[in-house]
């Protein structure tokens, strides 16, 4: 969906706003579902649609059985 970075500042409430140019795609095609998430190796957050997260945490999900 989206690549790249962009610079975000928290409110006074200590929100993130999305930027303007993703606001009406992130709502058309994901109904405005995100998971945000950290990034291990930079000091900085990951925004996923719904839909992607669920799909790449299925291939990184481990079932071990005792």
């Amino acid at each position: 969906m989206f690549r790249g970075a962009a610079a975000v500042n928290l409110d006074a409430k200590g929100r993130v706003a999305i930027p303007t140019r993703y606001r009406a795609e992130i709502m058309e095609k994901n109904q405005g579902q995100m998971v945000c998430t950290v990034d291990i190796r930079q000091p900085c957050l990951l925004l996923y649609p719904l839909d992607e997260w669920e799909k790449s945490n299925k291939k990184t999900t481990f079932t071990f059985q005792l």
